[in-house]
């Protein structure tokens, strides 16, 4: 019995009702314990996009004398901003090869092939996500330590941590600055693919020898990023969704105008910031010194999210640990464990996520944060075009397309902080 299409759409839509692929929260931590919701677009000076309303300043119009009180309030009142959210969109596809469909007794099984691959994207577009919560928008991945001379070419990163974002197949590209340089031209495709991963020492062998590549090679100093996440322009738009990195930059001097917001007005919209070194040294006193600056500020700290290595050092430091099981907004157990540390503003719970940067720490609200994405849940299939697979164009083979299209936001900047140099 040759494969009946009719029947796979009938069995497909019966497995992803209204095109809804769920995600597997349980490897994504950070993910897992945001507040997800559908937003409502509206239109605005960049397209369309998301209001989101944030407050910067308390009424000013105040005084010992009445007279002068009275005065200033017809120009001071409370300050208010709004973050004009627009979303970036991450895609993933599922492919089947013609041969599996003719060689198909029916659409059952081409339909266990399909949610096979369906389900195995999912899982890499869920850890793309989960990864670009910690960034800037940029999608930058890495930076480059150096490269090999050998014929072929091993790129060694400047953190070996660094190379847990990677995975075998992945196209890679490079500029020598994150936002303010072309991509580089190792090939006329300006990327190349990765044919192996050392996570322990922190190298990609790729399938180009940058040696004798006769457009720009890579080089040490480089930022990486997955093929198609960065713009190759010298001046280019952010295209995948931004993170905690951009609400909270590492740097006062990253600062920026983040969705029409000006961030260099006040701490309480470029977040808050330490080093580690100025705090004795220590994991733990790092930490409650940012509780107390949050707390200084009027906020309070219930969460923060280390890397899985710098978690690690912070629990061999602590003699005396509490754990608490971590939950998310709804109050349902993630099947993980944090430690508590009682701060200035309170307890907040520490926890490790696989996807976040190492040395640094950021401490937050889980109230103030959360995700706003346009589809009825964060991933669905593609049905623009009425399907939720088709055929390539030009093959024999059948496709589905996964898309996440969301935009990151924390409300309240001035009562959040970043700890670096952990």
């Amino acid at each position: 019995m040759s494969l009946d299409i009719s029947a796979a759409t009938s069995v497909l839509k019966e497995t992803y009702p209204n095109g809804i692929v769920p995600i597997d929260y349980a490897e994504s931590r950070t993910l897992a314990l945001l507040k997800k919701e559908k937003g409502t677009l509206i239109e605005g000076p960049f397209g369309a996009g998301f209001a989101q309303p944030i407050k910067y300043g308390n009424p000013s119009a105040g005084s010992a004398t009445y007279e002068v009180g009275y005065a200033e309030s017809e120009t001071e009142s409370s300050r208010y901003k709004r973050w004009f959210l627009t979303p970036g969109e991450l895609f993933q596809f599922a492919r089947v090869s013609g041969k599996l469909i003719r060689r198909s007794a029916g659409s059952g099984s081409f339909i266990k092939a399909l949610v096979s691959e369906i389900e195995n994207a999912k899982t890499a577009l869920t850890r793309i996500i989960s990864i670009v919560l910690d960034r800037d928008g940029w999608g930058t991945l890495a930076t480059i330590g150096s490269v090999s001379t050998s014929t072929v070419t091993t790129v060694t990163l400047t953190y070996p941590w660094m190379a847990r974002f990677f995975e075998i197949g992945m196209s890679v590209c490079a500029s020598a600055s994150k936002n303010g340089a072309v991509l580089k031209s190792p090939t006329a495709a300006k990327y190349c693919k990765i044919t192996a991963v050392d996570v322990s020492a922190g190298t990609l062998v790729l399938d180009k020898d940058m040696t004798t590549t006769s457009g720009t090679a890579f080089a040490a100093n480089d930022y990486l990023f997955r093929y198609g996440d960065r713009e190759d322009s010298a001046s280019p738009t952010k295209l995948v969704p931004c993170g905690f990195q951009s609400f909270l930059p590492d740097a006062a001097g990253d600062r920026t105008t983040l969705f029409t917001v000006d961030q260099t007005l006040s701490a309480r919209l470029g977040g808050l910031r330490r080093s580690a070194t100025t705090s004795g040294g220590t994991i733990e006193e790092a930490l409650l010194d940012a509780s107390a600056d949050i707390d200084a500020m009027g906020g309070k700290s219930t969460h923060c999210v280390l890397g899985t290595n710098t978690y690690a050092k912070l629990n061999k430091s602590l003699l005396n640990k509490v754990y608490a099981d971590m939950e998310d907004m709804d109050g349902a157990a993630l099947g993980f464990k944090g430690i508590v540390i009682q701060g200035a503003s309170g307890d907040f719970v520490c926890y490790s996520d696989s996807a976040f940067s190492e040395t640094r720490a950021r401490l937050f609200n889980v109230a103030d944060i959360g995700i706003i994405h346009t589809g009825d849940d964060l991933a669905f299939l593609d049905q623009t075009d009425g399907l939720q697979f088709r055929e390539v164009p030009g093959t024999d083979d059948w496709m589905a397309r996964i898309v996440s299209s969301f935009q990151f936001h924390l409300d309240a900047p001035g009562h959040a902080e970043v700890v670096t140099d952990l």
